[in-house]
């Protein structure tokens, strides 16, 4: 498998559900029979009103092991413009739905925070009800959308081949969450993790059918405001950060910000990040004083308590790497030397399952990143 990548559900799974050396050579035991999400699961997208001519779509249940994007729709006199679209066909077209039953306008443009393929991957179904709306991105997305980082989706139109490779990789998906449910001394909360992931599994199999990728249409490299009488929107470049092109939607008569995965909640992602201007992105975000933050994953936050918290995340972890590579630590050694057990439970508390997650998704990436950050390495987005 390809360097670990949370966007695609397989490359996430086949590395990170690995468990302890110990835990590897466990006998298996029998096989759960999955069935299809249940409403406590939180798999299935809801929209709901932020303010007046804003609404949020998003999982019930923030944290999944493979999550949708948020995507957020505001309301302009000509038409509905979205941040973001999705993360596969099949919530495209739910997201469709979702649009219709709180407004007759038609999408007129969906504007993508990043490349990762739970934040786009529905667009198709989107731009196949409303064809003539713009699919919107920085010079940078594009060019991610475009080449090495989903060269594994079909462009235009579904492509046999190629799906049947994506099905081939959810299929080791499927082997690792049997194998990590056969695991002796699971934590009760992990292993009901994992059964809903299983569950969650066979939804997933049925969206990602028929997988197509939108390109942008249009493109910007600093800056682009989408004019409206009452809602306008500046869609801007701020730097790196999460990924290298990310895009931030501000809207400053409703002083809401959409942070795309510069901000994820209950637990923050840190792979192929740009760590120091990622801080310095946040920063800037926080001056603006919103008084609404949409987050890539997770609820609309009425102050910046959680911005805080992962602007000292990423500090706190800076120093620690720095402090380990003054001392002349490999990037394994610092991995293994960096406690984060604090920042741990400021964000999972003593949930076990949040815990191994924030691992996975913050510790271990993050850190490297940082590594990469400190000793000058470059630090290239993966694929999705």
């Amino acid at each position: 498998m390809a360097r670990v990548v949370r966007r695609l559900f397989a490359l996430v799974l086949s590395a990170s559900i690995s468990l302890s050396p110990a835990d590897e050579t466990a006998p298996s035991a029998g096989t759960p029979t999955p069935g299809t999400p249940t409403v406590q699961d939180g798999y299935v997208q809801t929209i709901a009103p932020v303010t007046k001519g804003v609404w949020l779509i998003a999982q019930p249940q923030a944290f999944h092991i493979q999550p949708i994007g948020n995507v957020v729709v505001i309301e302009h006199a000509d038409g509905l413009v979205l941040i973001d679209g999705g993360g596969s066909t099949g919530a495209g077209r739910r997201i469709v739905d979702l649009v219709r039953s709180v407004s007759d306008k038609p999408v007129k443009a969906i504007a993508l925070t990043h490349w990762h393929g739970d934040h786009v991957l529905g667009v198709s179904a989107i731009v196949q009800a409303w064809p003539s709306a713009e699919v919107i991105a920085t010079d940078v997305t594009d060019a991610h959308l475009r080449g090495r980082s989903m060269k594994a989706y079909p462009k235009g139109a579904p492509d046999a081949t190629l799906q049947a490779a994506f099905d081939q990789r959810l299929d080791s998906v499927e082997r690792s969450l049997r194998d990590a449910l056969a695991k002796p001394g699971l934590a009760p909360r992990e292993r009901e993790g994992f059964a809903a992931s299983q569950r969650l599994f066979v939804q997933y199999r049925q969206d990602t059918r028929d997988l197509v990728l939108a390109l942008p249409t249009r493109t910007f490299v600093d800056s682009l405001r989408l004019d409206d009488a009452t809602h306008p929107v500046e869609l801007r470049h701020p730097g790196r950060g999460n990924t290298d092109g990310d895009l931030i939607a501000w809207l400053p008569r409703q002083r809401v910000m959409v942070a795309g995965d510069l901000l994820v909640a209950p637990v923050p992602f840190g792979f192929n990040a740009y760590p120091a201007d990622w801080q310095r992105t946040l920063r800037a975000m926080q001056a603006q004083t919103p008084a609404w933050w949409i987050p890539g994953h997770g609820a609309a936050m009425r102050d910046d308590g959680y911005v805080t918290r992962v602007v000292d995340l990423i500090d706190a972890t800076r120093d620690a790497v720095a402090a380990q590579v003054r001392q002349g630590a490999s990037m394994d050694d610092a991995k293994k030397r960096i406690d984060l057990s604090a920042g741990r439970a400021q964000f999972a508390g003593d949930d076990p399952w949040l815990s191994r997650w924030f691992d996975r998704y913050w510790t271990q990436p993050f850190i490297e990143a940082a590594y990469r950050e400190a000793t000058g390495a470059p630090i290239e987005q993966g694929e999705g």
